[in-house]
């Protein structure tokens, strides 16, 4: 469905007409980012919430393959930046729904501690992405098959096995450390237009979403732990 050669090739062709500096590039790129933030804090805390957790798990799960697969089939495949832009709108709206219904499982100081973790730990593999761009560029192919891994290990040890798999959260999150980096010095090599701002940012939005959720399942973890 998403054949990241083929998606890479159509962004160094690109040109939608909008051609950006550099700076307001780089700009956009956060800016896509914090909206789909945004909208997600909006999702868990505002009054959405509560008719969030009225839904089945099931209906949640459901909604969420649809929206997310669906948001990121429309991001990577249009050209014009407004539909690229609904199709990010929609796949964070997707992840949205996910969240709001798993952060109920955890306390508001665990999920702040997560926030912050999160945050640093962006701000420094961005600083980082922009100091050795050269370096996470050639992580490219490790991090794919290092992430195929570790799904392969969590369907087969986790589910089919039962084993205690709560080291893993540790290796995917340090991989998804890697791909902040990663997605942040691939962007800078396409032509810097509107619709490939967008689609780098729909990349690092779900690269950070990734993060935070490993982090929190480990500090849930740990709290549980040092609870009882």
């Amino acid at each position: 469905m998403f054949n990241q050669q083929e998606i890479r090739q159509a962004r160094l062709n690109a040109f939608d007409g909008l051609a950006l500096n550099e700076r307001t590039y780089n700009l956009v790129i956060g800016a896509v980012v914090l909206w789909g933030l945004g909208l997600n804090w909006f999702m868990a805390a505002g009054p959405l919430a509560g008719a969030i957790m009225t839904l089945s798990p099931l209906a949640i799960i459901i909604i969420y393959l649809i929206g997310s697969l669906g948001g990121i089939f429309i991001v990577y495949r249009s050209d014009v930046p407004a539909v690229s832009f609904l199709g990010f709108t929609v796949l964070a709206l997707a992840m949205g729904l996910l969240l709001t219904y798993y952060l109920a499982f955890f306390t508001q100081g665990t999920i702040v501690a997560a926030v912050r973790i999160t945050a640093i730990t962006t701000a420094v593999m961005l600083i980082l992405a922009v100091l050795f761009p050269q370096f996470f560029l050639s992580l490219g192919r490790t991090l794919f098959i290092a992430l195929g891994a570790c799904l392969a290990v969590s369907l087969v040890c986790g589910l089919l096995l039962r084993m205690d798999m709560a080291w893993l959260d540790y290796v995917v999150a340090l991989i998804f450390c890697g791909y902040i980096g990663y997605d942040w010095s691939r962007a800078q090599m396409f032509p810097k237009t509107l619709d490939n701002a967008i689609d780098s940012a729909a990349d690092i939005y779900v690269d950070i979403i990734n993060l935070f959720i490993r982090v929190l399942s480990i500090l849930g973890r740990n709290q549980n732990r040092s609870g009882d």
